[in-house]
């Protein structure tokens, strides 16, 4: 087929096998696709998330770099620029990736890129460690992750290696306040990432709607996939 003709057969495919399981009726979506949808977008998610009593980091999104600059004031390196979507790219044959990067009076000193797109720029959260709760159901799991490194201590994904993980308990505040926004995004499985402050405040960074868990059960011994069994074997309530 040529490229208008692949186009137009993935469209159907998509609407039509889409269209069809949309349709069940009773049948329990570890999530569904639409509402993926509406949680990919991370101001809808801080929004919502505030609402139900969850703390978020000051942001701001904005192509304007005057208003970059006025947000950052004197202290950039109390300022992350990240990425609201998938933070990799593929160009040339190589991959690169955008991981979430304290600025610097360098960055400053040319914020001309902002003008290219939408750019987020957010609050550094002191942190004494991170946490992935990991919803499922009614069940939680609550693993702290400790990073080893100077670059895992801002984003712990760029130094996977030099990581250690730990099962914790989850404040009961931050547990109902993370089950009503599941319930608000209608969502069945969802994993949070926090920010433990070191006077232990809990600070919701995003909620991942298709996370990863194998990891961490492999590393804490948690019964994630038990849960996520039990969950489809019960299906709808």
């Amino acid at each position: 087929m040529s490229a208008a003709e692949r186009d137009y057969a993935f469209r159907e495919a998509k609407l039509g096998l889409g269209g069809v399981l949309a349709a069940l009726p009773g049948v329990l979506w570890a999530n569904s696709p639409n509402r993926c949808a509406d949680a990919l977008y991370k101001p809808y998610q801080w929004a919502i998330a505030a609402q139900c009593g969850l703390s978020v980091a000051d942001t701001v999104i904005s192509n304007m770099p005057e208003a970059v600059r006025e947000f950052v004031g004197v202290a950039p390196h109390a300022t992350v620029a990240k990425s609201l979507g998938g933070a990799g790219i593929s160009e040339g044959g190589h991959v690169h990736v955008a991981y979430t990067h304290r600025l610097s009076a360098e960055d400053l000193a040319d914020l001309s890129g902002v003008q290219a797109t939408a750019t987020t720029v957010q609050r550094w959260v002191p942190k004494a460690h991170e946490v992935r709760l990991t919803v499922i159901g009614a069940v939680s799991f609550a693993v702290a992750i400790h990073a080893g490194s100077r670059a895992a201590y801002v984003d712990w994904r760029s130094d996977l290696d030099s990581l250690r993980y730990e099962l914790v308990t989850a404040p009961s505040d931050v547990l109902s306040a993370a089950h009503e926004f599941m319930r608000r995004m209608r969502l069945s499985y969802a994993g949070f990432d926090f920010v433990i402050t070191p006077d232990g405040r809990w600070v919701m960074l995003e909620a991942n709607t298709g996370p990863q868990f194998g990891w961490l059960e492999s590393a804490t011994g948690a019964p994630m996939v038990s849960a996520m069994a039990d969950l489809l074997a019960k299906g709808v309530s």
